[in-house]
């Protein structure tokens, strides 16, 4: 089977209703040899610099930054209470490296439906596609999998950017940060996002690249069995250009391309106009209403948003690695039409 190693806001800043923002930036170093492509540069997570921005009847929250020993996938930040001892971790906007210190290194992986990953170690040859054969030529990712990381020592969520660094250990096929929201309104709010993905040195040729392309996003439900919606392609627009030409893995045993490959199930992306949602997009999350005759704040509803690098994407090979993008999620409120 042939698989792919080839290429690889400020608080109150005017928005327009409806909307939330969060931002992911994270910057890929270079060092040893990996999997999914063997790699003569690995690729690594240096600081996922996610900021959200809500509007006015939605908060967010990152959790609150807990102590661990050293880098962890299983010590998770400490959800916030829904009142006042914890208004600090809910804001208009709230910045992960706030929260987060560092995260571990992020290895290409590839998803079809944005729960289910997978990733080899048989790959070769600089990242290019190379011919697979055999059975269980994929393994399937597991929590086990997710990338580790660190927390600052204020222990709280706020609207301050601080530095997030890259650290050695603590490697994974994706990285899921949870993320709390809450509403003052009456009726539950149903969300959906707007994807950018960007290359930070776009305008400097000696550093852009075109890595950014295959990152991937999904939202995924408190407990993590489901993405709501499928994949968020980011920077890649179509998957008939941007995958090779028996899409993302949908399998690791088979003994065909056709048993291992499968269509990737695209979420659809809000567009809008002056604040206005003008198309079907996909609901990504519902947070809880207050209900009728009650005041303050609903329960506070949990996601996890999923980033990884898409194995199967053409742009993600030896020659892109060492590059960095960002990546806004844009939240809007699906009946503001």
């Amino acid at each position: 089977m042939k698989t792919n190693e080839k290429k690889n806001t400020s608080a109150k800043k005017k928005l327009i209703p409806a909307v939330a923002m969060l931002t992911t930036s994270a910057v890929m170093l270079s060092t040893a040899t990996y999997a999914w492509f063997t790699m003569s540069r690995e690729v690594e997570v240096t600081g996922i610099k996610l900021t959200a921005t809500t509007p006015q009847t939605i908060e967010v929250s990152l959790g609150r930054a807990t102590t661990q020993a050293t880098i962890d996938n299983t010590t998770w930040a400490t959800a916030p209470k829904n009142d006042a001892a914890d208004s600090d971790l809910w804001s208009n906007k709230a910045a992960t490296s706030s929260v987060y210190a560092s995260f571990g290194k992020l290895i290409p992986a590839s998803s079809t439906d944005g729960t289910n990953l997978y990733y080899t170690t048989k790959a070769k040859e600089n990242g290019k596609s190379v011919d697979i054969t055999g059975a269980n030529a994929f393994t399937q990712a597991t929590e086990n999998n997710n990338a580790g990381w660190t927390f600052q020592t204020a222990g709280a969520s706020s609207e301050t950017e601080s530095n997030l660094t890259a650290d050695t250990k603590g490697e994974g096929y994706y990285l899921d940060i949870p993320v709390w929201f809450r509403t003052t309104n009456v009726e539950d709010v149903k969300l959906g996002v707007d994807v950018t993905v960007e290359d930070p040195n776009k305008d400097n040729d000696d550093t852009k690249g075109d890595l950014y392309k295959a990152t991937r996003v999904a939202i995924l439900n408190e407990d993590r069995s489901a993405a709501n919606g499928g994949v968020f392609l980011g920077a890649e627009t179509d998957v008939d250009t941007g995958y090779y030409k028996k899409k993302a893995v949908k399998a690791n045993t088979g003994t065909s391309e056709n048993e291992y490959y499968g269509a990737v199930t695209t979420a659809t992306e809000v567009i809008e106009s002056n604040g206005k949602v003008t198309n079907t997009a996909t609901e990504v999350a519902t947070v809880n209403g207050v209900g009728t005759g009650k005041t303050g704040y609903g329960t506070p509803t949990k996601y996890y948003i999923r980033v990884w690098l898409e194995g199967e994407d053409v742009n993600c090979w030896n020659a892109n690695a060492g590059q960095s993008f960002t990546v806004d999620l844009k939240f809007y409120d699906l009946s503001n039409k």
